[in-house]
């Protein structure tokens, strides 16, 4: 039966001739959005609801079969993050003349127009893939149940404050003892080209024994496509 690009859009039209007889791929590029948060209570120093991050990724489908529900998947993307908080980040230096940096209470100063902490990663993440799998190529693509668990690891490029007051406004780069990588698990669940996607970091935003303890988790929707 001939196809109609009009019909099919341009998406379905290179989706549906890219892979030709092999087995069928899906979700090769993926952009996520997320609610960004950490788990531990500082006192006196609260999170900013509107605290967002944004990635990007390419992921390589591999299907275990031509027709099969289950897949792996290898990838490389990018992820930016900002921690919107009413806190303050101090520097002390420690008899041994290392420095050790703390979140702590802004004391009643004067409120900001802008506070935030800003971190972005290159991402190394890997997925085993289960999906539902209709009769028709055309089905597949629209009506597909996802199921994707994985990890993922990323070496951090950039950290820096953003803070603005009435008076100035200020970026700061390179806090000390950022953590310089991550890892963790995460999750996939959607229906169609659209699902809920969660990252649990198994790594702190500063290094162990030498900065204050903050666990990042990040939840919110994701967009696949191809």
């Amino acid at each position: 039966m001939p196809f109609s690009v009009s019909s099919q859009g341009l998406f379905e039209y290179f989706k549906l001739t890219a892979d030709g007889d092999g087995p069928e791929k899906f979700d090769r590029i993926v952009v996520d959005i997320t609610w960004t948060q950490w788990l531990e209570s500082i006192e006196g120093v609260d999170q900013g609801i509107y605290s967002f991050g944004i990635g990007a990724c390419w992921m390589r489908d591999i299907p275990l079969g031509k027709k099969s529900n289950v897949a792996l998947a290898i990838g490389l993307g990018f992820d930016s993050h900002n921690f919107h908080h009413n806190g303050e980040f101090e520097f002390t230096t420690l008899d041994d003349g290392s420095v050790y940096t703390d979140l702590v209470s802004r004391n009643g100063s004067s409120s900001l127009a802008k506070n935030k902490y800003a971190v972005n990663y290159v991402d190394i993440p890997f997925e085993l893939r289960l999906r539902t799998m209709n009769k028709t190529i055309e089905q597949r693509m629209k009506y597909n149940f996802r199921f994707y668990l994985g990890f993922k690891a990323g070496l951090l490029v950039n950290d820096h404050l953003k803070i603005k007051d009435a008076a100035s406004k200020r970026k700061i780069f390179n806090l000390p003892n950022t953590m310089p990588y991550r890892y963790g698990p995460t999750l996939k669940v959607g229906f169609n080209k659209v699902s809920f996607v969660a990252f649990y970091s198994l790594t702190s935003l500063f290094k162990e024994g030498k900065g204050v303890s903050i666990t990042p988790i990040n939840v919110g929707l994701s967009w696949m496509r191809f």
